[in-house]
Order: C-alpha cells, then sequence, then structure tokens
C-alpha cells in the first residue's frame, strides 16, 4: 500500500513539473504597441483598448536654432495621428480598428496568439493580418492586405527582443500620371525592436525597418528607426518617442518611404503614444 502511494504521488509531482514547464512566464508591461510596430501581445478577454498615435512633421535637424524655437522644436507643426480600438473577443484572439490622417487611411486587422513563452516554449509566437484602405480623393490603389509574423523572446526579467516578417500588397506611394499610386504590388521587409525594462514598469524601447531591398533603384531609403520611454500606469501606457519615420500603419513602414519620400536615418521627429485598456486586466 505505501509503495503504491509513493508511485501515485510521484507520478502526480512529475505531472505538476511537466505542466510547470509549459505555463507562460510574465510578460513584461509593453501593452499591445510597442512605438509603431504591433507587440506579440494582447490583453485579457474582453478587454477593450483604446490607443492614440501623433507624430510631429517638422524635423528637428530641419533649420537652425531660431527656427527651432520658432516652431517650439516642432510641436507647433502639423502631425500625422492615428486613433484606434481594439477588442478581445477570445483569450487568444484580438480584433481592430484604427484610422490615420495620412490618406485618410483605415487598417482593420485580427491578431493571434499562437505560443506563448514558456520554460518549455522557446518563445511567443503572434500571427496578424488585415487590410488597410485609403479614402482619400485621388488616389489610385486603394486597398492593400497585410500579413505579420510576430515572435518574440524575453530574456530574464528585464529585456524582450522582437523580429516582425511583414508582406504587404500594394503598399508605399508613388507619384502616378492620374495621381498617388502604389509603389510596391508587394513588399516585404524584417522590422526589429528590443524593449529594456529600467523599472518596472518603466522601459526604452527600439525599433529598426531595415531598408527595403525592393526599392526602385532612383529611391535611396534608409533604414527606419524610432527610440521611445514607455511607462506604465494602471490601464495606460504613455510612450514619448525620437524617430526619423512618421509611418504608423503597415503599408507605410514595410516600404521604408513615406507618402513616395524615402527615409533619411538622420531626421528627427518628435511622436507620442498613448494607450487605455477598459476592463479586465492581466
Amino acid at each position: 500500500m505505501t509503495s503504491r502511494l509513493t508511485l501515485v504521488a510521484l507520478f502526480l509531482a512529475t505531472s505538476l513539473i511537466a505542466q510547470d514547464r509549459y505555463t507562460p512566464i510574465g510578460k513584461l508591461p509593453l501593452g499591445d504597441q510597442l512605438l509603431s510596430l504591433p507587440s506579440s501581445q494582447i490583453p485579457a478577454q474582453g478587454t477593450w483598448e483604446v490607443r492614440f498615435s501623433h507624430r510631429f512633421n517638422q524635423s528637428l535637424s530641419d533649420g537652425g536654432f531660431s527656427d527651432q524655437v520658432h516652431s517650439f522644436f516642432g510641436l507647433d507643426s502639423n502631425a500625422d495621428v492615428v486613433f484606434g480600438v481594439s477588442k478581445t473577443i477570445r483569450r487568444d484572439l484580438e480584433i481592430s480598428i484604427a484610422r490615420s490622417n495620412t490618406n485618410d487611411t483605415f487598417e482593420g486587422a485580427l491578431k493571434y496568439v499562437v505560443l506563448q513563452q514558456a520554460p518549455a516554449v522557446p518563445l511567443t509566437l503572434t500571427f496578424r493580418g488585415g487590410a488597410d484602405w485609403r479614402s482619400e480623393r485621388n488616389l489610385g490603389d486603394r486597398t492593400s492586405f497585410f500579413a505579420q509574423v510576430i515572435a518574440s523572446h524575453k530574456f530574464g526579467n528585464k529585456v524582450e527582443v522582437f523580429a516582425l516578417p511583414t508582406y504587404a500588397t500594394k503598399a508605399g506611394r508613388a507619384v502616378g500620371i492620374d495621381g498617388s499610386i502604389a509603389l510596391f504590388d508587394h513588399a516585404f521587409n524584417v522590422p526589429v525592436a528590443i524593449a529594456f525594462m529600467i523599472k518596472r514598469p518603466l522601459a526604452v524601447v527600439a525599433e529598426i525597418i531595415p531598408p527595403n531591398r525592393d526599392l526602385p533603384a532612383r529611391v535611396n531609403a534608409d533604414f527606419g528607426w524610432s527610440l521611445g520611454l514607455k511607462r506604465a500606469i494602471g490601464g495606460h501606457w504613455f510612450e514619448i518617442l525620437l524617430t526619423n519615420n512618421q509611418s504608423t500603419m503597415v503599408d507605410q513602414y514595410v516600404t521604408t518611404t513615406f507618402q513616395g519620400a524615402p527615409l533619411d536615418s538622420g531626421d528627427l521627429r518628435l511622436g507620442f503614444n498613448i494607450e487605455r485598456r477598459f476592463g479586465r486586466r492581466r
């Protein structure tokens, strides 16, 4: 009898240990969005999230010091603005819609978490796909479709790295005879990002978008970059960032151009994001 109880106890202990190896590890408090790129996370089921993104148009590298003072270091300039809302309809599935004033673009997307990092699972893997529709007048190639894989790995309690292989149709903008048309029929790129937790809940986040290798020879684009601070407070995320890239939608940043103009790594533009969650938190 004693030996049977011992075997049962060993079996239960082994099962619990095996289960722990597949229990997802704790996440860094990064929210649904990094800076311009999506994260591999989604909120708890039933949670709503509202997002506001703002990218000032004037570069801090334009003009002299007096010009910058006159424009209050770009804060008086116009801006590219995005409003977005999302809801987690299942514990592993989120639906979202956003609207940008750049080309009056609407973006709808689904985000599905396939794997979550655990002691026996090396990464978090999320799929994201959807469409962009540009509603501004006098545009051609109004609709883009996109698909992304968001892979991330957390190192310890402070660092997480991300890679986002991204494909989009009818991406970018070029000026044609009949107005603005797509620069690419098919575009592919692999943005990367890293987040470092200075102290919970304050993190520094960096994003890099490599120059798209399929750009026409006449377009000499630099890489896109963003560097920002992210602070989580309750159900809010506040982000202040410096970037050379005004792009906020997939059909924009995948090409490393913006409105047909190639990115310049020396541009310095200010921006910020605000995210707010309603409902359950985790």
